[in-house]
């Protein structure tokens, strides 16, 4: 499905061209800046993403569910989607456990299980691209540095689920507060090649 950027992409400019002004941002270990929008009733339903593989972090599995419905727009830049289906009476290919999302998160308790995970076909989106997905399914981001998108969320757990390849250990991704310089560079690269 296709979106007119015609409004969306200059108020996103706006907000990029001042990203300190009343506005707080995140790094999510996953490899992007975030910030979360939205009316009173539900200040977090909207969330800006600027994705830069420098805060990714390092050994980190990015394959989870989110703990939300979501619909994603790309606003700029270019994006992949990998979804995953979990599958019985195949070789064990990763660990999965459920997290607590957000600053101050981390695994949920120490209960690991084994799965057997299948990738589908990456999906591919450009700007004006939009796609949804269930708080359940299993996915893997995939970006071009710089890229912006924004995703509308439809209710909150708090839990999802992470996987990483069997054998190997855990590495949590530790969303923490942004710093100035972190939102000043990754806006100007993102400005400067998008906007």
């Amino acid at each position: 499905m296709k979106t007119d950027l015609t409004f969306l992409k200059p108020l996103v400019e706006q907000i990029l061209r001042q990203p300190l002004a009343f506005r707080e941002w995140t790094v999510q270990g996953f490899g992007f800046l975030r910030t979360y929008f939205g009316p009173a009733a539900a200040p977090k339903r909207f969330r800006l993403n600027l994705w830069d593989s420098r805060f990714t972090v390092p050994g980190v599995s990015t394959i989870h569910t989110h703990p939300w419905d979501f619909t994603s727009v790309i606003v700029a830049g270019l994006f992949g989607n990998v979804r995953y289906d979990a599958v019985g009476g195949q070789v064990t290919t990763h660990h999965v456990a459920q997290i607590n999302c957000g600053i101050g998160g981390g695994m949920k308790d120490m209960t690991v299980f084994d799965r057997s995970l299948i990738a589908r076909r990456p999906e591919l989106y450009g700007p004006g691209d939009v796609y949804s997905q269930k708080a359940h399914e299993i996915h893997e981001t995939l970006f071009k540095d710089g890229t912006v998108t924004i995703n509308e969320r439809v209710g909150d757990t708090g839990i999802a689920d992470v996987y990483w390849p069997w054998g190997t250990d855990w590495v949590d991704a530790i969303p923490r507060p942004a710093t100035r310089d972190e939102v000043a560079s990754t806006v100007g690269d993102s400005l400067k090649e998008w906007f």
